[in-house]
């Protein structure tokens, strides 16, 4: 049983900080040195995966996605593995545990943590023990939600209570990421705040972090509700042991945890957006603040809060998705407040429902602030500018200036400035003899070529895809040509010819021959497209 609760350690390791108290804090710089060296090692390591057959062995079903599904072995650090085209997909739920024969394929598919797809598996049991059951109530909860408020919105509220996505509507979860806000949907430090402060209003401390333990657990162990969880737990304890509270050091702690169990994190957006964006509250948030002193405070605490999330989640956004997003600031001021009491109406709906007349109060206030919701999206979506699409150099530009931003203090003035217009006299003479750069990856199994030249963007693919509009988005491209193969050669554009020849990209580029080689299974991504693998100029 200790094998499947392995996300309980930690918690039980603060737990049993909690009794010892100033004896645990005089090792704890020693302790977290040990933990981060451990992490790293186990990041490592988690990749290489020997194992080539399994039989009647357990497996934990951990995501279910679209027509697969994510198992997690029953080990002490679970490693994660793919099964394709799973037949009985609506019958089993997440927590479930499979017992099955099959082969493991080595296939990683870091943006979800899998080091092996299962193969030629047969089922042998199907198996509910404690923890299925217990994150079953999820179900349940579900249910409750879409009974009175329709299956739409009982996927949001859903979403925004537990952090649970799947069932949440495509289009719905992209608006919400154009508008930059659809960090709401995981489980974050405001549903973790919001639970132990109400609960050690009424409770002492013991009863309301195990209480607040309890939501994390029916959550799912979402990374962003652990990351709040253990730094809710250091804040609490440092008055307790007679220590100050530090929120980096917090931080770094919840990171170690995280990457000593789930290694697989490191690789993951979750992770990432969740880590940063703290980040930026620790050290910026104050700050900002102290900036928007002449404002009410009613306004400078909500963007002071919000410009500081964002200061490291601009870049990371950048380098991954190659879009300036510029609604975040309108969105998150006027659109989260009206979420976060989705949240709590939300809570407060499930545990006082079996009240009629509080139940039809709950629900006419939520059907309301639904209707805000939505009107204030079509609002904001007229009033906000489209997503900037950014070249790689403009990209690299903006992170070198971030960086000599945060090195201003150790160099001098004049140092800084004569490093600001070098750094700008390189740019504005790339961008200049640049005449066009291809970009070769990945959308889900289809290769792709984007040729970019000073004035448009063309895309070839090597087939064809149902949401083209949402890849142009995505891609920031002028046009798409589709079903390009080793029979149907490509227009030449800039000097370029493209080609498709069994599944491998051939670029001719002023007619010499570039064959690119396939690193497929050496790096590739589950259900998003590449970071670029290779990126020619000329």
């Amino acid at each position: 049983m200790k094998d499947d609760f392995i996300s309980f350690g930690f918690v039980l390791l603060l737990l049993i900080t909690f009794l010892l108290r100033n004896v645990i804090y005089k090792v704890f710089k020693l302790t977290l040195i040990i933990l981060s060296v451990i992490s790293f090692f186990n990041i490592l390591s988690y990749y290489s995966n020997n194992q080539n057959l399994v039989t009647n062995k357990n497996f934990r079903i951990s995501e279910k996605l679209s027509k697969d599904i994510v198992v997690s072995s029953k080990n002490i650090i679970p490693k994660r593995y793919l099964i394709k085209n799973f037949e009985n997909i609506d019958k089993v739920d997440i927590g479930m545990v499979l017992n099955l024969n099959g082969n493991i394929e080595k296939s990683n598919y870091y943006d979800i943590g899998v080091v092996g797809e299962i193969i030629d598996y047969t089922i042998n049991s199907y198996q509910k023990d404690l923890y299925s059951i217990f994150i079953g109530m999820k179900s349940i909860i579900k249910e409750l939600f879409t009974d009175n408020f329709g299956v739409e919105r009982g996927n949001i509220l859903s979403s925004l209570v537990f952090g649970d996505t799947s069932s949440l509507d495509k289009e719905y979860k992209n608006d919400l990421k154009e508008l930059g806000i659809v960090h709401i949907l995981s489980v974050s430090g405001f549903h973790i705040n919001l639970i132990f402060g109400i609960l050690s209003k009424i409770l002492s401390f013991l009863p309301s972090i195990i209480a607040t333990f309890i939501y994390l657990v029916l959550t799912g162990f979402k990374v962003s509700g652990i990351r709040a969880f253990s730094m809710v737990f250091i804040r609490e304890m440092s008055p307790r042991v007679h220590r100050n509270y530090d929120g980096i050091n917090a931080l770094c702690v919840a990171g170690s945890l995280i990457l000593l169990i789930r290694p697989y994190e490191v690789l993951r957006l979750g992770f990432i957006y969740s880590f940063v964006s703290t980040l930026g509250i620790l050290l910026f948030n104050s700050k900002i603040k102290d900036y928007l002193y002449r404002l009410p405070k009613l306004l400078s605490e909500p963007i002071s809060l919000i410009i500081s999330a964002q200061i490291f989640i601009i870049p990371v956004n950048l380098i991954i998705n190659r879009k300036l997003e510029l609604g975040f600031l309108l969105s998150n001021i006027f659109l989260v407040p009206f979420y976060s009491l989705l949240v709590i109406l939300s809570i407060v709906f499930v545990f006082f429902s079996f009240i009629p007349l509080f139940k039809e109060i709950t629900v006419y206030l939520i059907k309301i602030i639904f209707d805000v919701i939505d009107g204030g999206i079509i609002l904001i979506k007229m009033f906000t500018p489209e997503s900037i699409y950014l070249i790689n150099i403009l990209i690299i530009f903006i992170v070198m200036l971030y960086i000599l931003y945060f090195f201003r203090k150790k160099i001098s003035f004049k140092t800084f400035n004569k490093l600001v217009l070098i750094l700008s006299f390189v740019y504005i003479g790339t961008i200049t003899m640049i005449n066009s750069s291809v970009e070769v990856g990945k959308y889900y199994d289809k290769n792709y070529v984007i040729i970019r030249n000073k004035d448009r963007s063309y895309l070839y693919l090597d087939g064809n895809l149902k949401n083209i509009d949402q890849l142009i988005d995505k891609l920031g491209v002028d046009k798409v040509f589709t079903n390009i193969n080793n029979n149907q050669d490509s227009s030449i554009i800039s000097g370029v010819k493209v080609e498709f020849i069994n599944k491998k990209v051939v670029l001719y580029v002023d007619k010499k021959k570039i064959e690119v080689n396939n690193m497929e299974d050496n790096f590739k991504y589950y259900s998003d497209i590449y970071p670029q693998k290779y990126y020619f100029i000329f």
